[in-house]
């Protein structure tokens, strides 16, 4: 009902066009309302992900949807990421460069190990924010259980149970 009155409200508001619908607006003006069977329906969906937003009509999409890349990145990925890391992305070798160490490493970011205790530190903890987001995700059934396919990430999981 204060819907319908804001709608009204909104509706006075507008400058009348020559064409609007008069039958619309003597149904209005008798005080009669169309009513749609879509009007009295429940909205249920069976599978909704929070985090993209999508729903899912079934089960077979529902899995599609679970399983796509762009989901799982989802699953790991926020916008806040950029902010609250200073080092580059781990890249599964979590030991500090030898080379680096000594000074002579030239693979610069290409390195697959840490560059420094801070940045080891650092992977640790990513590791380890990784794997919560994996758990919840899973926990909110966002991630089939048998699913252990990350792409990039698949790294920080090896060896888990």
């Amino acid at each position: 009902q204060d819907l319908e009155q804001l709608y009204d409200i909104w509706l006075k508001s507008q400058k009348p066009e020559k064409g609007d619908d008069t039958a619309a607006q003597a149904n209005k003006e008798n005080g009669k309302q169309i009513h749609m069977p879509t009007d009295y329906a429940e909205v249920t969906v069976d599978f909704h992900c929070w985090m993209c937003g999508k729903n899912c009509n079934s089960e077979k999409q529902w899995q599609g949807h679970i399983s796509s890349e762009k989901h799982k990145e989802k699953v790991f990925h926020t916008e806040d990421d950029q902010n609250c890391w200073q080092y580059r992305f781990p890249t599964g070798c979590f030991s500090i460069c030898d080379r680096y160490m000594a000074g002579t490493c030239t693979e610069g970011n290409n390195c697959k190990f840490a560059h420094g205790n801070a940045e080891l530190h650092e992977w640790e903890e990513r590791r380890q924010v990784l794997r919560m987001k994996l758990s919840k995700a899973r926990k909110d059934h966002l991630i089939a259980p048998s699913d252990n396919d990350f792409g990039k990430y698949s790294f920080l999981f090896k060896g888990l149970d």
